[in-house]
């Protein structure tokens, strides 16, 4: 049981989800993003993140783009267990626990120079992974699960808890490429991620009784006993049961992603596809005041390494404008989750999404759009976690580009989540049976220039 509590607590480390996108990879890298999420075929300025290659067919010379994005979220975990009415200072069968993510700040900046009719170069630097910090702060009915299910299985009469977890999230990454039109229709690009990721977490468990006595007193007891008898090894299992769980631990880690992409632009049509290799990371432990990792689980100890790949992904998109001022467009992507090694990637099916968009030129000063995105991840019942579950869901997102001066546009945006809740039976293997739901907000402005 110790070794799952650690497990559990660990995994909280790897698993501050990004706010759109895949299970370790955030999608919305641009306030256009926020308005209309379907961008895989785009030809602005985010062109740079979500289509490499299109930057080719951007017009000459320099293009900036600086974008500002906010985003709330809440994990909600409704649980339920008869033996939840064994905490004395909550004598219910039923618990709600919810986790907030907060992320007030998420930069991007997008750079291009279009050197001439065929080449260009590109860089952007952003947060590609995390972002935010969560916060339980009544913990996870997982871990008082772990407590309270070992004393009812042991025939106990009562327990206590107390808990708290947060964990935290931020990958940065910094991406430099090229691209070049082959033909005046056909451009490719190739470029490189530098990824720098940055995790941690503090939490307790303390105040763990059970049958009214806690860890010193069950470890006093088990001296009246020989240490080979049956009383002796049954104490000290309680002494065990009921120790303190703290942990201090951050992670840092660098990686490196290949992108590469192709766009073919014909007419009112375009074309283009994207495909991110995997990232590998390797996180090192830096940990303080942490009792019991040393002793149950080892490869958290400081200095010990955690690996927690960000998958690899494929993107395509279309774009099509029936008249000047209207544009339509779709696209799929395909995250590479089951290729990757890490806690958070371990799914029985790759992640996959589907997007549209539209937008219109209502004015020659005035863009208006809206887009949604449907999310799908391959989480088996099993999988579910209170410390690592997404759950699929539509997205929506609206706004508007305001094209202020013929160098200066504006763009403005607010993306909202629609998840589908999901009940599972015994989960976390602890005999719960646990609701999870989760709620998404995201709201973004941006100043993008050309000279």
């Amino acid at each position: 049981m110790k070794k799952r509590i650690l497990l559990g607590l660990t995994l909280l480390m790897a698993t501050t989800s990004a706010f759109a996108g895949g299970l370790l990879t955030n999608t919305n890298q641009s306030a256009a993003y926020v308005r209309n999420p379907s961008r895989d075929a785009a030809i602005d300025i985010d062109a740079v993140y979500y289509n490499p290659a299109g930057v080719a067919f951007l017009d000459k010379g320099f293009h900036i783009s600086l974008n500002y994005q906010a985003a709330v979220q809440k994990r909600q975990i409704t649980s339920s267990a008869n033996y939840f009415q064994l905490n004395s200072n909550n004598p219910t069968q039923d618990r709600y626990f919810e986790g907030k993510a907060v992320a007030p700040i998420i930069p991007s900046i997008q750079f291009a120079y279009v050197i001439n009719n065929n080449w260009s170069i590109a860089a952007q630097f952003s947060v590609v992974g995390g972002g935010g910090t969560c916060e339980f702060e009544n913990g996870l009915s997982m871990f008082e699960g772990m407590i309270g299910g070992s004393v009812a299985q042991k025939g106990g009469s009562a327990y206590t808890i107390n808990q708290s977890l947060t964990g935290k999230q931020i990958i940065y990454g910094f991406q430099v490429g090229t691209a070049y039109k082959i033909i005046d229709q056909l451009s490719v690009s190739v470029g490189v991620r530098g990824v720098f990721a940055s995790m941690g977490y503090e939490g307790s468990m303390t105040g763990i009784t059970a049958n009214g006595l806690n860890s010193q007193q069950y470890a006093a007891i088990a001296q009246r006993y020989p240490n080979t008898s049956v009383e002796y090894a049954q104490m000290m299992t309680f002494a065990g049961m009921t120790s303190d769980y703290t942990l201090d631990c951050n992670q840092k880690a660098f990686g490196v992603t290949p992108i590469l992409g192709i766009d073919f632009k014909m007419g009112q049509w375009n074309v283009a596809a994207k495909y991110e290799f995997r990232t590998k990371l390797n996180l090192k432990n830096e940990s303080n005041n942490s009792a019991n990792v040393d002793m149950l689980m080892p490869e958290y100890k400081d200095g010990a390494e955690v690996r927690s790949d960000i998958p690899a992904l494929f993107t395509i998109g279309v774009e099509y404008s029936p008249i000047k001022s209207l544009r339509i467009s779709g696209g799929f992507h395909h995250y590479h989750d089951k290729a990757a090694k890490g806690a958070a990637t371990n799914v029985d099916k790759n992640t996959i999404e589907g997007l549209f968009g539209i937008e219109y030129d209502v004015h020659k000063v005035v863009t208006l759009s809206a887009g949604m995105q449907r999310t799908k991840y391959g989480f088996s019942d099993e999988q579910m976690k209170d410390t690592n579950f997404n759950l699929n869901s539509w997205c929506l997102g609206v706004g508007a580009q305001f094209n202020c001066t013929d160098f200066m546009k504006v763009d403005v945006g607010y993306f909202h989540s629609f998840y589908q809740d999901r009940d599972v039976a015994n989960a976390n293997g602890a005999g719960l049976t646990n609701n999870y739901n989760r709620k998404n907000d995201l709201v973004g402005a941006s100043l993008n220039f050309k000279f």
